[in-house]
């Protein structure tokens, strides 16, 4: 999906709660990278760009509900991205380009 037609939408959900998932490939031509825990989450979403996100461990990042990751002007990861949150069925949004 292109949100505004420049970004593209991989928002998703938790498919196994506790249990790390890739939520997006690795694209070395990509110039644009947020990544969001809703406002409406109850728990922290847990973000790994170089790895396999593990949560409360070194190289896995934290977002609070509400807090987002925005990487822009040469700065963006080009790697997977892996997502771990406690519930199934937690939300989150990533937008790139």
């Amino acid at each position: 999906m292109t949100v505004t037609g420049i970004l593209k939408d991989a928002s998703s959900t938790i498919t196994t709660g506790g249990t790390p998932q890739s939520a997006l490939a690795a694209n070395p031509g990509r110039k644009y990278l947020l990544i969001q825990n809703p406002s409406t989450a109850s728990e922290v979403l847990w973000v790994n760009l170089t790895g396999t996100a593990v949560v409360d461990t070194q190289g896995s990042v934290s977002i609070e509900a509400g807090g987002a990751l925005v990487f822009e002007n040469g700065f963006e990861p080009s790697n997977a991205v892996s997502v771990i949150a406690a519930t199934t069925g937690h939300k989150f949004t990533i937008w790139w380009a």
